[in-house]
C-alpha cells in the first residue's frame, strides 16, 4: 500500500479561510444597501398602485424591507401580539408628511397611502431600536405622450 503524505492545514489557513467565507456576504449586503439609499436613482414605477400588507411581531415588523409602487397602500396588521407596538413615521422623502397609528396590543389594522417617491424609515416609538422598517416608494410613473 502506497501513502500518501497528508497535507498540513494550519489553524492560521483554516481561519483564514473562514474569515473571507464571512466577509463575502457583508460586504455584498454593504454595498446593496448603499445602492439604495437614495431616492434620486429609483427606477419610476411600470405598475399600478399596490395593496401590501406587512404584519406586526413581538417587536418586529414583518417584511422590515418593502418597495412599492407610487400610489400604493401600505396595511400594518397586529395580531394577537401581546405587548403594545404602533407605526410612525421616522423620515421620509421632501414633502411627505410625518403619521403615527394609534398603539395597539391586538387586532388592529392601520394604512397608509404612499404618494411620495422615495425612502420611508418608520419604527415603533416604544421600540425605537429594535422595531424599524424600510419603505422605498418608486417614482410615479411618466404619463405616455400622443
Amino acid at each position: 500500500m502506497i501513502s500518501r503524505p497528508r497535507p498540513r492545514t494550519s489553524i492560521a489557513a483554516a481561519a483564514a479561510i473562514l474569515t473571507c467565507a464571512t466577509l463575502v456576504p457583508v460586504v455584498g449586503a454593504q454595498a446593496g444597501a448603499t445602492a439604495g439609499a437614495s431616492a434620486k436613482h429609483h427606477k419610476p414605477a411600470t405598475g399600478k398602485p399596490q395593496k401590501r400588507t406587512v404584519k406586526i411581531g413581538d417587536n418586529y415588523y414583518s417584511p422590515s424591507k418593502l418597495t412599492v409602487n407610487y400610489g400604493s397602500t401600505v396595511t400594518w396588521k397586529w395580531p394577537s401580539v401581546g405587548d403594545t407596538h404602533d407605526v410612525a413615521l421616522r423620515k421620509g422623502p421632501k414633502g411627505a408628511r410625518k403619521f403615527q397609528s394609534e398603539a395597539y396590543a391586538a387586532d388592529a389594522t392601520f394604512r397608509q397611502k404612499f404618494t411620495r417617491a422615495g425612502v420611508y424609515r418608520i419604527y415603533c416609538t416604544f421600540h425605537q431600536t429594535e422595531m424599524r422598517m424600510t419603505i422605498t416608494v418608486r417614482h410615479k410613473p411618466r404619463s405616455k405622450r400622443k
